[in-house]
């Protein structure tokens, strides 16, 4: 159960996390798409096979693997949320480092997900990685949408509102990057690609 102020936060928070991390996550996926010519030609054949110009819906979600791995492997990369904050409710330690009650713990997804250690070629878009049958992350080194029982409530939403989003958008257009402009990560509330991330939308 829930007392009548959290359940005010938990609304709040769904209404920010519907729009500002789906936004930038979107970003972050044409950006890389338009950097993977293979990726995204992967991705039109799902398409066209599965829907054949129509609209997506949820019933068709199950039957659109790879772009579900493209938006996976994208969260991996880019987590709208690169930073999350926790604040101990006891004395503990953390690998030997003492953490008393009420000291804010941060952990970092951005860094948790590019860690060498438990990613082949971490850096790169990889959307394989996250296709059935490849073998799952080990556990706690994908948190896109944090772990336990603070996980965001907002995940499978999130990942279907962004997986038919993409189904819906790639079908009909190919966003290109300007020539020579660099995108680059900037952590505000969310992740962004700066202030501004031009693109020009092709016909397919």
């Amino acid at each position: 159960g829930m007392t009548r102020e959290a359940f005010r936060n938990e609304a709040i928070t769904i209404f920010m996390a519907g729009h500002e991390t789906t936004a930038n996550l979107m970003a972050w996926v044409w950006f890389l798409l338009s950097q993977a010519p293979w990726a995204e030609a992967a991705l039109h054949e799902e398409l066209d096979q599965v829907l054949g110009g129509r609209a997506p819906g949820f019933e068709d979600l199950p039957n659109l693997p790879y772009t579900r791995a493209v938006v996976e492997e994208t969260l991996r990369l880019y987590p709208p949320i690169p930073l999350l904050a926790r604040e101990a409710n006891a004395d503990t330690e953390v690998t030997g480092v003492p953490v008393p009650k009420g000291s804010i713990v941060i952990v970092a997804p951005w860094v948790v997900h590019r860690h060498r250690a438990h990613w082949s070629e971490p850096d790169a878009f990889r959307p394989e990685r996250f296709l059935p049958g490849a073998p799952p992350p080990a556990r706690f080194t994908y948190l896109p949408f944090a772990l336990g029982p603070r996980i965001c409530t907002g995940q499978h939403f999130g990942l279907y509102e962004a997986m038919i989003a993409v189904a819906t958008l790639a079908q009909h257009f190919r966003p290109r990057l300007r020539p020579g402009h660099v995108a680059e990560a900037v952590s505000r509330l969310s992740l962004r690609p700066g202030e501004t991330l031009p693109m020009r939308l092709e016909r397919r």
